[in-house]
């Protein structure tokens, strides 16, 4: 008797649902959970059930089958859209069995490694340090100078904030931008990411480096699209640091880019210094 083929995984759309402790999608007959210390591979075979929960309906919750009469694993996403969250549970239960497989839905679950490499976080923890430092600065400026009788300086300082941090937006992100591709074009490595999971704001591709990790980026809006396919865009990243990439850009998108920081960012960057560390230094001089 010939061997009867595998039911094929059922196809669902590309949904997604991201919070602040993880994020969840649908993607080849499969449920993805990623959390800070793991990434998890469903399969909709595994799947019991799900239901909206939490605060305002914004948290999707996916229950796996049990076995031997004992409940499954359950696993919750907080998200931040009630309209998506609802959306999710609508299609895993429409998608998932009547009935869960004898050994339980823990056993299909793949338990793969954190999206999120551990130099992303140290990235992360860097960037909260700073902010924090940069508030401490912009407050101890503003009691300063009113402690010293110069309120006048003290108003332009707590106004000042406003261009100084759009300044510095503006040209630190192109300067970091421009610094990472200069890095990359010495140690890169091009390779052809495929669209994952995402939307109309945020699409994310996946691309597997030379050692056959799998890592993340979101694409860039302006990304070339390869040989037409917009499910298909080139990518580069860090031999170091697979898990650091940008997307290849043409090169009139480099130069209108770099443009925009000159003519826009520089001046108000200046306007904001002058505002800010212009008033202190001017009390010396």
């Amino acid at each position: 008797m010939p061997r009867q083929p595998e039911p094929s995984p059922p196809r669902l759309p590309s949904l997604s649902l991201r919070g602040r402790g993880g994020s969840i999608w649908l993607e080849a007959g499969a449920v993805w959970l990623e959390e800070k210390e793991a990434r998890r591979r469903i399969p909709v075979a595994a799947v019991e059930g799900a239901r909206v929960t939490g605060r305002g309906g914004r948290a999707v919750e996916v229950a796996l089958w049990g076995a031997d009469g004992a409940p499954g694993p359950v696993f919750v996403v907080e998200g931040r859209d009630a309209t998506a969250a609802a959306r999710l549970v609508e299609v895993i239960n429409q998608a998932r069995p009547r009935t869960g497989p004898p050994e339980g839905g823990a056993s299909l679950v793949d338990v793969l490694p954190p999206g999120t490499s551990e130099a992303v976080r140290r990235r992360r923890r860097r960037a909260r340090a700073e902010a924090s430092a940069v508030l401490a600065v912009y407050l101890g400026g503003i009691a300063g100078l009113a402690l010293a009788g110069e309120m006048d300086r003290a108003t332009m300082w707590a106004t000042g904030i406003g261009p100084l941090a759009l300044g510095v937006l503006v040209v630190g992100t192109g300067a970091a931008a421009a610094r990472r591709r200069w890095v990359l074009r010495k140690r890169g490595v091009a390779v052809v990411a495929r669209f994952s999971h995402g939307g109309r704001k945020k699409r994310y591709f996946r691309y597997t480096d030379l050692e056959g990790g799998h890592h993340e980026i979101v694409a860039d809006h302006a990304a070339p699209k390869v040989g037409g396919d917009p499910n298909r865009i080139e990518v580069v990243y860090d031999a170091e640091d697979p898990a650091r990439a940008v997307c290849t850009l043409a090169v009139r998108t480099l130069v209108s880019r770099t443009a925009g920081v000159v003519l826009f960012g520089v001046p108000i960057l200046v306007l904001g210094l002058a505002m800010t560390v212009g008033q202190v230094v001017s009390l010396f001089f």
